[in-house]
C-alpha cells in the first residue's frame, strides 16, 4: 500500500506505518498542484492537514485512492462528496487534539481577562504599568458554550472547576447529557443574552456559518467576552468588529479565521484591535495533539489495509466501535442478501426494503442497510459500490430505500429480509444467523433453509415426479458436482424452489438445458463472492 504525506505531520505519529513492510511511506512536503496532480495516482492513501486542498479536480486524478486522512478534526479542505462519489474514504482525528483544543480556548480566555498580552508587552518595552491591566475574574461569571461536543464538553469541565455557571446551547444533545457536565441546556437567544463570556466550539458546515451575526450583538450584555478556537466564520467576523468598535464587547479572542492567513481589510482591523487577544490557529499546535492525531490517522489506514471497521470515517455509516465487534455478522449476513437478490431479481428495481426483525431492531441498523444496499448495487453499477457511495448511488439511480424495525420475531432471535420492488413484481430474501454463520430461510414466499455458498443454483417449477433426476443428469452431464439440495414449496404438485449448492459456475447453456427439460419457470445460476 502507498501512501503519500503532503503536510507537516509529527515523526512519532507516523512510526506505525513506518514499521509496517506491507506500507511505502512517501513524505511529499510542498509540492505544487500540477505536481501533486501527476503523483497523486500512484497512491492508495493521502495523509493531510489543512495546508493540502483535497478537492474535486486533486480527486479526479486520485485513480488509486482508497482513503483521505485529515490528521485533525477539521475537514474544511476536503470534499467530503467528491470523495464519496469515488467511493474514498475520508477519516479524520476527532480526538487526538481535544484536550490540547480546550486548553487553549481556556488559555486565551484568561489572558484576556488577567490582560497577559499587553502587560507582557508593557513590561518587556520597559514600563512598569499595573493599573491599565487590573482585570477581572471568571469566579461566578456566566459561560456560555455553543456546542457541547468533545471540546465544549471539556471546556465546560474546566469553567466548572473556575466555579462559573455554564450554560449550553446545542440542538444535538439531551438535557440528561448537559447534566452530565453539570451545565443547563437552553436556547441560543437565552444563551446570548445570560451569559458575561460566549464560547464557540461546532464544526463549520452550513448551519453554522455565521451562527452569531450582528442582531445576536445587539441582545448581549454590555462588556461581554467572545471567544473563538473553533473555526473561522462561525462568528461574523464584521459583526465582531462592529461589537468591539462601539464597547458592546469588552475584549475577544481568537485563534480562527474565515481566512487563513487573513488578508481582507476586515481581518487585518479585527486582528489589530486592542481588546483583541489572538493567536494563528494554535488551538491543535501541542507536541501531544500532533503526535495524537497523526497515530490515530496512521491506525485507520492499517484498519483499512487489514479489513478492520475504520472508527472515524466521516462519510461511512457506522456502529459505535463498541458495537463493531457483535454487528460485524450482521453486517456480513446482509451483504450475503443483498448480493443473491441481485442476481434473481428483475431489472429496474425501484424501491428496495430492508426490514429488522428480534434483538437487533434494538440498535441503529442504519450501517447494516448501507452495507446490504452496496451490495445489492456493485453488479449494476458501472463503478465500485462501497459504505462510502452506496447511498448516493442509489439516489442517482432512482432507488427508493426504506428501513424498519422490529423487537418481535416469531421464529428467530434475528431476522433481516430485503424485499426489491420492480416494474415486473417484487422478490423478498430473508436470512439469519446460526452460530455466527449466514443462513438463507426465505425466497420469496417460501420457506427454505440452507448456508450460501459460492456457486448455486436457484430454480422454480411445478413439482413433479422425476424432475430432480433430470436436473442432476443434467449438471452431470456438464460436469457440475451438486454439493448440496434445499428444497420449499407451499403444497404437494404445487410450485417448488429448489436450491442447488455446486461446486463450479454453471454456464449458460447448461441452464438453458435444464430451463427446457423441465419446464421450469426459473432458472438462474448465482455467484457470491
Amino acid at each position: 500500500m502507498k501512501v503519500i504525506v503532503t503536510d507537516e505531520i509529527s515523526e512519532k505519529g507516523l512510526v506505525l506505518l513506518q514499521q509496517d513492510e506491507r506500507i511505502q511511506l512517501d513524505v511529499r512536503l510542498g509540492l505544487s498542484k500540477a505536481e501533486l496532480y501527476r503523483q497523486i495516482g500512484d497512491y492508495d492513501a493521502i495523509i493531510t492537514r489543512s495546508g493540502t486542498q483535497v478537492d474535486a479536480e486533486l480527486l479526479s486524478h486520485a485513480t488509486n485512492l482508497k482513503m483521505v486522512a485529515r490528521a485533525g478534526v477539521g475537514i474544511d479542505n476536503v470534499d467530503v462528496l467528491a470523495a464519496s462519489e469515488r467511493g474514498i474514504i475520508v477519516v479524520n482525528a476527532p480526538f487526538g487534539n481535544t484536550n490540547s483544543a480546550a486548553e487553549h480556548t481556556m488559555a486565551i480566555l484568561l489572558a484576556m481577562c488577567r490582560n497577559v498580552a499587553d502587560a507582557n508587552a508593557s513590561l518587556k518595552s520597559g514600563q512598569w504599568q499595573r493599573a491599565p491591566f487590573t482585570g477581572q475574574e471568571l469566579k461566578h461569571k456566566t459561560l456560555g458554550i455553543i456546542g457541547l461536543g468533545k471540546v465544549g464538553g471539556r471546556v465546560a469541565l474546566r469553567a466548572r472547576a473556575f466555579e462559573m455557571e455554564v450554560l449550553v446551547y446545542d440542538p444535538y444533545i439531551s438535557e440528561n447529557r448537559a447534566k452530565d457536565f453539570g451545565t443547563e441546556l437552553v436556547e441560543l437567544e437565552e444563551l446570548i443574552r445570560r451569559s458575561d463570556v460566549i464560547s464557540v466550539h461546532t464544526p463549520l458546515n452550513e448551519q453554522t456559518r455565521g451562527l452569531i451575526a450582528s442582531e445576536h450583538f445587539d441582545q448581549m450584555k454590555e462588556g461581554v467576552l467572545i471567544v473563538n478556537c473553533a473555526r473561522g466564520g462561525i462568528i461574523e467576523e464584521a459583526a465582531m468588529l462592529a461589537a468591539l468598535e462601539d464597547g458592546k464587547v469588552a475584549g475577544s479572542a481568537f485563534d480562527v479565521w474565515s481566512e487563513e492567513p487573513p488578508s481582507s481589510e476586515i481581518l487585518k482591523k479585527l486582528i489589530a484591535h486592542p481588546r483583541m487577544v489572538v493567536t494563528p490557529h494554535l488551538g491543535a499546535n501541542t507536541f501531544e495533539a500532533q503526535t495524537n492525531v497523526a497515530i490515530d490517522v496512521s491506525r485507520e489506514i492499517l484498519n483499512l489495509l487489514d479489513g478492520k471497521p475504520v472508527e472515524n470515517a466521516v462519510n461511512i455509516a457506522r456502529f459505535d466501535p463498541d458495537l463493531m465487534t457483535q454487528m460485524r455478522p450482521f453486517m456480513d449476513l446482509v451483504a450475503v442478501l443483498g448480493n443473491f437478490i441481485s442476481q434473481l431479481a428483475p431489472e429496474n428495481p425501484g424501491k428496495v426494503s430492508f426490514r429488522y426483525n428480534g434483538k437487533i431492531a434494538a440498535h441503529d441498523c442504519m450501517p447494516i442497510t448501507v452495507a446490504g444496499l452496496a451490495a445489492l448495487l456493485n453488479r449494476s453499477s458501472d463503478q465500485e459500490v462501497n459504505m462510502v457511495n452506496a447511498t448516493l448511488i442509489a439516489e442517482r439511480q432512482g432507488l427508493i430505500v426504506e428501513q424498519s424495525r422490529s423487537t418481535e420475531s416469531e421464529f428467530f432471535s434475528n431476522l433481516i429480509t430485503l424485499t426489491l420492488e420492480t416494474p415486473k413484481g417484487s422478490r423478498t430474501i430473508a436470512g439469519t444467523l446460526f452460530e455466527g454463520t449466514p443462513k438463507i430461510v426465505k425466497m420469496r414466499d417460501f420457506t427454505i433453509d440452507f448456508t450460501p455458498e459460492e456457486h448455486m443454483l436457484v430454480m422454480t417449477y411445478e413439482d413433479r415426479p422425476g424432475l430432480i433426476g433430470k436436473i442432476g443428469t443434467i449438471l452431470g452431464e456438464a460436469e457440475v458436482n451438486i454439493g448440496a439440495m434445499n428444497l420449499g414449496r407451499r403444497a404437494k404438485g404445487g410450485e417448488a424452489i429448489v436450491v442447488f449448492s455446486v461446486d463450479s459456475p454453471v454456464d449458460q447453456e447448461t441452464v438453458t438445458r435444464l430451463s427446457e427439460a423441465i419446464g421450469a419457470n426459473y432458472v438462474q445460476a448465482v455467484q457470491l463472492s
